[in-house]
């Protein structure tokens, strides 16, 4: 019966992964965040075709599913005789993939780098927050953000797999899953980096332009 539950997590883990927010800031906007730049849904082209805020609720609102779905299996299972720890890492690859691959929008959707810090989040909040803290500082500076972003998620899921109880193997699968469909999604971004095109990713100039905004609103 444990199982029929894990699979009942899994889809509706699945289909809240489905939601995409850049889509529907962009649409608040009047934009289509697809036809934009490099047509990806997710954080840095929806605040480069919307602007900063859009941006910003785009991640934020990403990032939730994750947290959503995996605190809920958390709590669920821990006080309902399941594993809570897999519950977690079930929930969580499985919101990755919704995202990443959203049988709504055929199977095209974001990187998944936003929903995997909300699923990271929950799993081990401090270890996040500072691998995420790393990796925003570095991507001001450096003008490929995709390393971080990539970097990140590699770093993460070694880092949790070494925290995992042993006696919770199938959590070693589940990680490595994320794991492999965040790096699936960024596939053309990998190519780029090997083959010296990678698009740049100037986060410092995009951060000093909204400031140069509000000087001249004021």
């Amino acid at each position: 019966m444990i199982y029929f539950y894990y699979s009942l997590l899994a889809v509706i883990s699945y289909f809240v992964g489905n939601l995409n927010f850049g889509r529907v800031f962009g649409k608040l906007n009047h934009k289509d965040v697809t036809k934009s730049g490099s047509g990806n849904p997710g954080t840095l082209n929806t605040w480069r075709a919307c602007g900063f805020w859009p941006g910003v609720f785009t991640f934020v609102c990403d990032m939730l599913k994750g947290v959503v779905v995996c605190l809920s299996a958390y709590f669920i299972f821990k006080y309902n005789g399941g594993n809570s720890e897999i519950a977690i890492y079930v929930a969580g690859f499985s919101v990755v993939l919704g995202h990443i691959f959203p049988v709504v929008f055929r199977f095209k959707g974001g990187k998944g780098i936003a929903t995997s810090v909300g699923v990271f989040l929950v799993a081990n909040w401090w270890v996040t927050l500072i691998a995420f803290a790393v990796m925003l500082i570095c991507m001001l500076f450096v003008k490929y953000a995709s390393i971080f972003t990539i970097g990140f998620v590699i770093v993460m899921s070694i880092v949790e797999i070494c925290l995992c109880n042993p006696a919770n193997w199938v959590n070693y699968i589940l990680i490595s899953a994320i794991l492999t469909v965040v790096l699936i999604s960024h596939r053309s971004n990998i190519y780029r980096l090997f083959t010296g095109k990678e698009n740049k990713t100037e986060l410092w100039a995009m951060v000093k332009g909204i400031f140069k905004k509000k000087d001249k609103t004021n």
